[in-house]
């Protein structure tokens, strides 16, 4: 499958294609900053169109939006003696438009200048549909509705649309795009900025990530699998112990214990977290808490009990039993990355007996310098081995089992 790729001026213009590429990496990210790579001949005609300012956007034969499009960021000038008189080569590389979001904060007040900030609140609390807070943030932070000095007058945002569920956060200046990475999800919603050439804008796009589990599906069987890797690992933490204020017998200490993974996994393992800041401390006489002194309110004293809880389990989750599980299929002739799916599709794929449907995180592509693609490498599943979500752990239990009742069989 061919690449065609173009080349914009700083106006987010069209100037011209290249073709005469030696190498051409890309990483296409959902709801992240992928990036982009070209190596080519320096000095030609060709590696000229490539200016400060200006971008790239890269087509796959047979799609009519472009896979990936960003802005350069870096010019690279590499020779040496084995080349004799030759010019060299020329990286040029950057990262692709979802860059924007990270490159703007979330101010206390979107509607002032950054001097005037002293006059807002310390944060800013914000809820609503996932989908509206991404669009609002952006809008104010870099779209039309930005201050002046902030704006983008390359980027169109289009309209709101209230996608995903209701989000409650506070902002104090975040960067933008980390704190929309905990806004979108792999089931409801996800954005993208990308080029177009003829508009001559960088349009904002919101989208509920597509279904696709039902007819895109991976699996050694299909022939459509170049590698896997799944992981269990034991919990580190299963006792969490919360010591509080007081001394000796008036110190007040709480316990939490993760029964059914002692169980599973036939460990017992405590931690000890100091927390002599909450005002709790214990009856000498029944080990109850009570409040630390006369000062402390009723509101704080729920408050603390209340902190005391989240502290026990924050330290469970830290060191809870894991599952991982990454996946990397290969391009065939029926199901063929960007003609049939595209980073936030969620897809299905098989290993040892088991099902796991998952969205597209990530996919690498090397193309060389005929156009035609060398290496396809989309990534679906966790590649984190700290990865605690529970439907993680069971599916890759799950692997576990069936594969040692399939070896039992053998």
């Amino acid at each position: 499958m061919g690449y065609r790729v173009e080349v914009r001026d700083a106006a987010l213009n069209r100037v011209g294609e290249v073709d005469a590429w030696i190498t051409l990496n890309l990483v296409v990210r959902y709801c992240q900053q992928g990036t982009w790579q070209i190596v080519m001949e320096s000095g030609t005609a060709q590696s000229d169109l490539f200016q400060k300012g200006g971008g790239i956007a890269v087509y796959q034969e047979g799609v009519n939006d472009p896979i990936l499009t960003g802005p350069v960021e870096s010019f690279q000038h590499a020779w040496d003696s084995t080349l004799k008189n030759g010019p060299g080569y020329m990286t040029i590389s950057g990262k692709c438009d979802n860059k924007w979001p990270y490159t703007r904060l979330a101010f206390l007040d979107p509607g002032k200048d950054v001097t005037q900030q002293w006059a807002a609140d310390d944060t800013r609390a914000v809820s609503g549909p996932a989908g509206t807070l991404i669009y609002n943030e952006l809008n104010s932070a870099l779209g039309p509705a930005a201050i002046t000095n902030r704006r983008l007058p390359s980027i169109t945002m289009g309209d709101p649309d209230p996608i995903g569920p209701t989000k409650s956060d506070s902002l104090q200046w975040d960067v933008i795009g980390t704190k929309l990475e905990s806004w979108t999800d792999t089931t409801t919603t996800g954005y993208r900025f990308v080029y177009d050439a003829a508009s001559k804008a960088i349009v904002f796009k919101l989208f509920t990530p597509r279904d696709l589990s039902k007819t895109i599906r991976f699996s050694k069987e299909l022939g459509n699998i170049s590698a896997f890797t799944w992981t269990l690992t034991a919990p580190t933490v299963t006792r969490a112990i919360i010591a509080c204020q007081g001394t000796g017998s008036s110190r007040y200490m709480y316990e939490q214990i993760d029964t059914a993974t002692e169980a599973e996994w036939n460990l017992s393992i405590e931690q000890f977290t100091d927390r002599r800041d909450l005002p709790i401390k214990a009856d000498p006489t029944t080990g109850a808490a009570t409040k630390a002194d006369l000062t402390t309110t009723d509101a704080d004293f729920a408050t603390a009990q209340a902190a005391v809880l989240t502290a026990a389990s924050d330290a469970l989750t830290s060191g809870a039993k894991n599952g991982a599980f990454q996946i990397t299929p290969i391009d065939t002739d029926l199901v063929k990355f960007g003609r049939d799916y595209f980073v936030g599709d969620i897809v299905t794929v098989s290993v040892d007996g088991t099902e796991y449907v998952d969205l597209v995180q990530e996919v690498t592509i090397t193309i060389d310098q005929g156009g035609q693609t060398r290496t396809i490498q989309p990534s679906i599943g966790q590649d984190d081995s700290s990865s605690t979500v529970p439907n993680i752990y069971t599916t890759v239990a799950a692997m576990r089992d069936r594969l040692r009742k399939l070896e039992a069989r053998l």
